[in-house]
């Protein structure tokens, strides 16, 4: 045997086997000229095209050769917008699948209206919650519409007209031999305004508008960003209690706005001014001082937060501070525990104000186990836990975060433990709460009451165990 013939062989061996998946489908229900689209659902859950065929109405089988292993989607498309049929099928690397796709049309009617009242002329796109589908249907006049359909099953829905500033959207279900009818009635409420500096009137883009609903024990809550004219503008919102919360780029956080949407008044316009307070320059580093990317930078003062920003690529941002008043600055980032700095009042950094602070963020990690338990023994129904580190507050909505982007829990859980892991060393305070108003009334006392849990936090493994005095009904 040649060497040359050997060197051959083993090419053949090493190299991998081709794609040998397979996917045979027959198709019933309809006698249209079709579409059928093959997309294959990536790590990311996005599904991509791989192949596209066009069938002639006397054609009603389809083959997919040469696939490699994956969940596969068959779309399969009508001459109308609103005909097409999607189904999942998994395929290994040398399956060969066969499937049948039947199509079951029904004709999708409704109307939408606004408040009870006609909408008027616009649209309407179903977008299915899993598939790779999009329904536009046009609306008459009067909002009705009447459409052939294939598709069943969850969709979003968003509805769009002359009379609303802004798309509505919402979930339906359609499902059963003849779903529908979809019948669409958008609340009348309105919440509109604009944002402005308060110190040059000038619009604020950018911003984050997040509007909660309250609606008797459920809450509902939606955002948008101000564009360039500083104006948001929510439509089809529910009658209810509602607080609006401003969250922006460059200027500090305002007080959240509490008021009510009635049948006697269902709109509400609001002028916010936003104090741009003084901006610090900052660069938020590890141990190497290489800069950290896409940190949460989070302004503290008096216990409340009062402005929240993301470093760049390079580990910078510009943050809002108070005027006139001292600050701390918490930092979480994806990976480390997270670090605190405080920064005096302007006039006490003088001209180094504007000099760009570095934010070291610590590498060694420690982990603190904390064991509750009643007097007697017993353990405790779960509580959260509000915690101050080196006599700094920490606000909830900071303890949110490290919750999201590390998973630290400050909560006991039914073995009435909290294991904090990855933390900084240093002094840590505790207090238990279990509701909002609790957690407002302990921030409201300050360094009135000291603090039920204390510790000192070393590098590494810290325990500590509290008891707590038993009370009727357990706490």
């Amino acid at each position: 045997m040649s060497l040359l013939l050997i060197l051959m062989m083993l090419a053949a061996e090493a190299a991998p086997a081709a794609p040998a998946g397979s996917i045979d489908a027959t198709l019933r229900g309809t006698t249209q000229p079709l579409e059928v689209q093959l997309l294959l659902r990536d790590a990311a859950d996005n599904w991509k095209t791989v192949a596209q065929k066009s069938l002639p109405a006397e054609t009603r089988r389809v083959r997919f050769d040469g696939l490699e292993a994956g969940v596969y989607q068959i779309l399969v498309r009508g001459p109308g917008a609103t005909e097409h049929l999607a189904t999942k099928i998994a395929v290994g690397r040398t399956d060969a699948r066969h499937t049948t796709i039947t199509i079951q049309p029904f004709v999708l009617a409704g109307r939408v209206t606004l408040g009870g009242t006609e909408l008027g002329a616009g649209g309407l796109l179903l977008k299915h919650r899993e598939f790779h589908s999009r329904s536009p249907i046009l609306l008459g006049p009067d909002g009705t519409f009447r459409v052939p359909f294939w598709q069943r099953g969850t969709f979003s829905y968003n509805v769009r007209g002359p009379a609303l500033p802004t798309d509505y959207s919402q979930m339906t279900e359609l499902e059963g031999s003849s779903p529908g009818p979809l019948h669409i009635d958008i609340p009348d409420g309105r919440i509109s305004g604009i944002l402005r500096d308060a110190k040059s009137s000038q619009p604020v883009g950018g911003a984050t508008v997040a509007l909660q609903t309250n609606i008797d024990d459920r809450e509902e809550h939606v955002r948008l960003t101000t564009g360039p004219e500083g104006r948001f503008d929510f439509v089809g919102i529910k009658h209810g209690r509602h607080i609006v919360r401003i969250y922006p780029a460059q200027h500090l956080e305002p007080e959240p706005v509490s008021f009510e949407l009635t049948d006697a008044a269902p709109l509400r316009e609001l002028d916010l001014s936003l104090d741009p307070g003084r901006s610090v320059p900052i660069v938020v580093i590890d141990k190497e001082f290489d800069p950290i990317a896409h940190a949460k930078v989070f302004v503290v003062a008096d216990s409340k937060l009062r402005a929240r920003v993301t470093t760049d690529e390079d580990g910078r941002a510009d943050v809002p501070l108070p005027d006139g008043e001292p600050a701390t600055l918490f930092v979480v980032a994806e990976e480390g525990p997270f670090a605190m700095m405080r920064v005096p009042r302007n006039e006490e950094r003088g001209a180094d104000d504007k000099r760009r602070l570095q934010v070291f963020v610590p590498s060694a990690a420690s982990s603190l186990l904390i064991r509750a338990q009643t007097t007697d023994g017993k353990t405790m129904r779960p509580f959260s836990l509000l915690m101050r580190y080196n006599g700094e507050l920490m606000p909830t909505a900071v303890a949110e975060e490290l919750t999201e982007v590390q998973g630290l829990q400050l909560a006991t859980g039914p073995d009435s433990e909290a294991h904090l892991r990855n933390i900084p060393s240093g002094s840590y305070e505790f207090w238990p709460y279990r509701t909002e108003a609790e957690a407002e009334s302990i921030v409201a006392a300050g360094s009135t009451f000291l603090a039920p849990i204390q510790v000192n936090v070393r590098t590494g493994e810290n325990k500590i165990a509290v008891k707590f005095a038993s009370r009727r009904g357990g706490r």
